[in-house]
């Protein structure tokens, strides 16, 4: 099995008001090439759809760095970091043009039945997943317990822009509305430094959702993503961070 890799050239849409690409283009772009490699695979969008089947993220583990900058090229690698039977594991490497890592990360993703929504099991299929390389960029990520808040909760519709291809609440979304909770002041100082995320149920058209944060140590915080009408986390993060690198 092959490593995919893609050159990507940073616009300016896709950077902060500090001219850095945003923690959510960073996940974008792992996304995107995993879709493409997983299309080379021939285990992609298309074929699983006409096997009635679908791709689901589960979790994540990133770390992050430093952040590429506006007009910078940068270097994606991906690859497939094996199965367990239930999850497929892939990981990523991000680098600059002097070949320096920018970022790790190691994803696990789940085959659902499209209909019944059960998870299909990779157990036949060990040889179709198989680990690129014998050592891992970084830790698998791991569950993540979601945190109860007491807090007084705000709720947000879904909206049109938030869904997916498979009409879920876009995993990136979720990310975009736990870090713009931290507010403005937070984010002028601080960047993460690393983030772990639990993908646990799907949100839909006009699911109505809070983020709940809490502190965890000095640099960690836990932030969850709370559907109104049944109180279920849709996802759980914990986000290392650190004074901004500007």
């Amino acid at each position: 099995m092959e490593k995919f890799t893609t050159q990507i050239a940073v616009q300016s849409y896709q950077t902060n008001h500090y001219g850095k690409a945003s923690v959510c283009s960073l996940f974008q772009f792992m996304l995107e090439a995993a879709w493409a490699h997983a299309q080379v695979m021939d285990w992609g969008y298309d074929h699983l759809q006409s096997q009635n089947m679908l791709w689901v993220l589960s979790r994540m583990y990133v770390e992050v760095e430093h952040y590429p900058a506006w007009q910078e090229t940068i270097t994606l690698n991906t690859w497939s970091a094996g199965t367990d039977g239930v999850y497929a594991y892939r990981e990523f490497v991000l680098e600059n043009e002097k070949h320096e890592v920018l970022l790790r990360a190691n994803t696990a993703w789940l085959i659902l039945d499209a209909e019944s929504r059960k998870i299909v099991l990779l157990k036949e299929h060990q040889d179709t997943f198989p680990r690129y390389s014998g050592k891992g960029v970084c830790r698998e990520p791991k569950r993540i317990r979601p945190k109860k808040s007491t807090s007084q909760l705000q709720y947000v519709p879904v909206l049109f822009s938030d869904l997916d291809v498979n009409k879920h609440f876009n995993s990136v979304k979720a990310l975009e509305r736990v870090l713009d909770h931290y507010g403005i002041d937070f984010l002028n100082e601080h960047e993460p430094a690393s983030v772990e995320i639990n993908y646990l149920k799907e949100g839909l058209a006009g699911d109505q959702l809070a983020v709940t944060t809490e502190h965890l140590t000095d640099h960690k915080y836990q932030s969850n993503l709370v559907r109104e009408s049944d109180q279920a986390e849709l996802s759980t993060m914990v986000i290392r961070w650190r004074s901004r690198m500007v």
